[in-house]
């Protein structure tokens, strides 16, 4: 009796491990969705549910959503522990066989959060919260450490070989000014909270170039940006105007618009992988889904 039992404890534990659970279904669904409250909420009820006790995937969506989460300072205000919490987990996730399984079936998740990462420590260094920024960074040192960058999996994301762009003729000569000095900076590499041609970081770089090509003087933060910027409608954007990006917790990312020539819609940003490049927004799941809006300082 006691080895029937035993055995179908097994079968049932396997069956569990290798079919399609509706739970975990609709916790990758949200969590792409960007509702990273509701798969926090969903995750923590079914650790509870000793139903679901032979899976880690539900600790492992506890962990994401809290860092997407935590990107929020009012929400990291009222969750202190949140970025403890995530860290214990994914300690776990990468000290076990099945963790680490869970783990490497879930890259594209992994490199997109570790992107959203490191875009919030330069934020958070900028706005001068050193604690935090060292906090955020060691979690990137220690648990992204080997998570492939972003670029990587996006195929088509970055444009290898970028000229000038085609519909050049039609733009005022301010946008030529702008997108000319864009360009001679390509492959800087990246710097926290970085200002000039020794490293950019996103809102350096696009402050910089404003500077360089039109004196002009704006903010220095990203969201700063956005709110100072001319609103305009994507059917409007052209070349040299600015495109925002929120990855969940606010305004998060900031480049210039290069080229919209065949409908295409590629910006040149300061990657925290790349430095200066320009990608192909399109061809990029990881940034087409995180637009936020396009503003523009140029007539």
């Amino acid at each position: 009796m006691r080895l029937r039992l035993l055995f179908l404890l097994i079968v049932l534990s396997s069956f569990h491990a290798s079919s399609q659970v509706i739970e975990f279904d609709m916790l990758e669904m949200r969590y792409d969705q960007g509702h990273y409250k509701s798969v926090l909420r969903k995750s923590k009820r079914l650790i509870d549910n000793p139903e679901f006790d032979y899976s880690y995937l539900p600790k492992y969506y506890k962990a994401l959503a809290s860092l997407q989460l935590a990107q929020n300072e009012v929400w990291l205000k009222r969750n202190k522990n949140a970025l403890n919490d995530a860290t214990d987990i994914l300690t776990e996730l990468r000290g076990n066989f099945e963790g680490r399984k869970i783990l490497k079936s879930h890259t594209y998740e992994l490199s997109s959060l570790k992107k959203d990462l490191e875009q919030w420590a330069s934020v958070v260094q900028l706005e001068g919260n050193e604690q935090l920024f060292l906090r955020i960074k060691l979690i990137l040192d220690e648990l992204f450490l080997g998570v492939p960058e972003i670029y990587e999996l996006d195929e088509d994301e970055t444009v290898s070989d970028p000229t000038i762009v085609a519909d050049a003729s039609r733009l005022s000569d301010a946008r030529k000014m702008v997108l000319e000095e864009a360009k001679k900076h390509l492959g800087t590499p990246y710097k926290w909270a970085g200002i000039d041609p020794k490293g950019f970081d996103c809102s350096g770089y696009t402050s910089y170039v404003l500077y360089k090509t039109l004196a002009k003087n704006i903010n220095r933060r990203a969201v700063d940006q956005y709110n100072s910027s001319k609103k305009i409608k994507a059917k409007q954007v052209k070349p040299g105007d600015f495109i925002f990006f929120d990855n969940g917790s606010g305004i998060s990312h900031v480049g210039i618009v290069y080229s919209t020539d065949n409908g295409t819609l590629q910006m040149i940003h300061a990657s925290t992988s790349l430095g200066i490049s320009i990608v192909d927004i399109n061809n990029s799941s990881y940034w087409k889904q995180r637009v936020a809006g396009f503003g523009s300082y140029l007539e």
